[in-house]
């Protein structure tokens, strides 16, 4: 069956679920349950004019989280009120249960200008739940704490955590960052519920005082047509960085890592896969490594060329540095669905889902990279191990129960 036929098959609801839903809620029988998304930076305008003809966002590797709400509304046969941050409507006809509204919010600036830019976002998403009275509001970790803190009290508010407030196993202390936090957990007790991309992710919205048992946490999931029939790994031959091109995901120390082994072993090579604001850093490290010839930079890839690029690699490396957290790390999990095992920095969450395929090494420490990759390199058994522990893993990712929409439906309950 086609990725096409199954896109919209996400969530995983009881056959009662807008009874349950509106029960839940304190609503009568004959009432629509109204939710407000606060969408975030990424697209849900154009993934929603994919979902709408039953088709799969092409850009992304996983079933989007926009597309799983858009699922969750239509089988909660509910009505939705999206605050993007694209300053278009959808080129298609819409139901009438799925209202956009722009909310811009501009990102990157420093200092006066970033807090006028988070006040003034603030300020929009607020009048426009003003204007929409929604039953329930669902808000992702990288919203102001300010905006959380005043959303209306007759919502019931989830938080839904993509993103770790700080990078696992380091706690801020310092004075400043103390206070951040602060400020922060008493926001946060706006929260009743939330969706998290990874169990650190929810350890760390408890530690912040949130109800344990309201958090709700969930496997990204891969549409079966990414599905391959995929052999075990026995030789380390290709490596891989899939991901955002920054310093602080550790691409240059990727870099310099296989700078230091490609003339122990020639048949190894690199590819790397992505954009951002290091693509300038990225080629002039290339240009200055060992064995140039042998690092393929690719750019930005849609999902099929992801795909065709796991299903070609070898090894994954995700490299992480202190200076930025991870709330899971997904292409360690489409890595996994290839049975490519990866090598993760210490602060990546994503191995939690994958035990006994994955190397660890810790973050910023470039020396213990090069050994891990030259560990592998030198031993089949090893990675041969890593990638049939990543292959008998793979189920989870085709759950649709454990999907984010299933267990957004969950945390609206709670």
């Amino acid at each position: 069956m086609s990725n096409e036929a199954l896109v919209k098959d996400c969530v995983v609801l009881p056959d009662n679920a807008p009874t349950i839903a509106r029960v839940a809620l304190g609503l009568q029988s004959h009432t629509r349950v109204r939710i407000a998304y606060i969408c975030g930076p990424g697209d849900a305008v154009g993934t929603f004019e994919h979902w709408a003809q039953g088709r799969h966002d092409p850009r992304t590797p996983v079933i989007a989280y926009s597309a799983m709400f858009y699922s969750l509304i239509e089988a909660l046969d509910a009505e939705a009120l999206m605050l993007v941050e694209q300053s278009r409507q959808p080129e298609i006809d819409k139901e009438a249960r799925f209202r956009f509204v722009y909310t811009p919010h501009p990102r990157g600036r420093g200092g006066l200008a970033y807090h006028l830019d988070e006040a003034t976002f603030t300020r929009n998403v607020l009048e426009a739940l003003s204007a929409w009275p929604a039953d329930a509001i669902v808000v992702g970790t990288d919203a102001p704490a300010a905006l959380i803190s005043q959303l209306p009290r007759a919502s019931r508010i989830i938080l839904t955590a993509h993103n770790v407030y700080w990078p696992m196993g380091t706690r801020p202390s310092g004075l400043v960052k103390r206070a951040r936090l602060w400020r922060l957990a008493r926001a946060l007790r706006r929260v009743r519920s939330a969706v998290c991309t990874s169990q650190e992710c929810a350890n760390q919205i408890v530690a912040l005082g949130c109800e344990h048992s309201r958090m709700f946490v969930e496997t990204p999931q891969i549409l079966p047509g990414f599905f391959p029939q995929a052999l075990p790994r026995s030789h380390c031959n290709r490596l891989l960085y899939l991901g955002r091109i920054e310093a602080n995901k550790g691409v240059l120390d990727l870099i310099e890592a296989f700078s230091a082994i490609a003339d122990i072993f020639p048949g190894l090579s690199l590819d790397i896969a992505g954009t951002g604001s290091a693509n300038e850093q990225v080629r002039a490290a290339i240009s200055r490594a060992h064995a140039p010839n042998r690092i393929r930079f690719h750019g930005l890839l849609d999902a099929n060329a992801v795909h065709a690029l796991l299903d070609t690699s070898d090894l994954l490396i995700c490299p992480t540095r202190l200076e930025s957290g991870e709330g899971l790390a997904l292409v360690v999990i489409e890595a996994g669905v290839h049975g490519v095992p990866s090598v993760v920095s210490s602060i990546v969450p994503a191995k939690d889902l994958l035990n006994g395929a994955c190397e660890v090494f810790p973050a910023n420490d470039v020396a213990a990279l090069t050994e891990v990759l030259r560990a592998l390199a030198s031993n089949n058994d090893s990675l041969r191990a890593l990638s049939d522990a990543a292959l008998a893993q793979r189920s989870q990712f085709l759950d649709r129960s454990l999907s984010w929409g299933t267990q957004l439906y969950r945390a609206l309950l709670a």
